[in-house]
């Protein structure tokens, strides 16, 4: 019997290894840690997604797309302050990360936007949002629901596109 988990095991391992990557060769030279959805005030069909970047490879490397099973768009967006006001612009040339580079995604600055939620989400939940790489190809990563003060959630909605 012990034999057979063992081999359940290994299948299993091997799925999910073969889902975590694409058909290019990939380096895994981009780790991505303490990735996190905000969830979204009530009614409100957008959030936002974050987490950290740092491209352990000898190459630049760019962050080209996101995408997610709980969003019809996601996209890859910077906070920035012009005149007293809080902007929000999309980034259409994704996030540069040159060799060794570390990258926070976070609240009140890059981000990554969740448009047109597929469902409600609600703290706890986990889901995937699949990270694309110029160079490195496709990474799949777990990302966690979590709930903020509703203070900080309403200064990042509060915004001009």
């Amino acid at each position: 019997m012990f034999r057979y988990l063992g081999l359940v095991f290994f299948l299993y391992a091997s799925v999910v290894f073969s889902a975590h990557h694409d058909s290019k060769e990939h380096s895994s030279e981009m780790h991505i840690m303490n990735a996190w959805v905000k969830e979204p005030l009530p009614g409100v069909d957008a959030t936002g997604a974050y987490l950290f970047i740092h491209n352990h490879g000898k190459h630049t490397d760019r962050l080209v797309g996101v995408s997610t099973e709980i969003a019809s768009v996601s996209e890859i967006h910077e906070m920035s302050q012009e005149n007293g006001v809080m902007k929000m612009r999309r980034l259409e040339s994704g996030i540069t990360l040159a060799p060794d580079q570390k990258v926070q995604l976070e609240p009140g600055g890059i981000h990554i936007m969740l448009f047109h939620l597929n469902k409600t989400i609600k703290a706890g939940e986990a889901y995937v949002m699949r990270l694309e790489f110029e160079e490195s190809g496709l990474l799949d990563v777990p990302v966690i629901v979590k709930k903020i003060a509703s203070s900080e959630s309403q200064n990042h909605h509060e915004h001009n596109h």
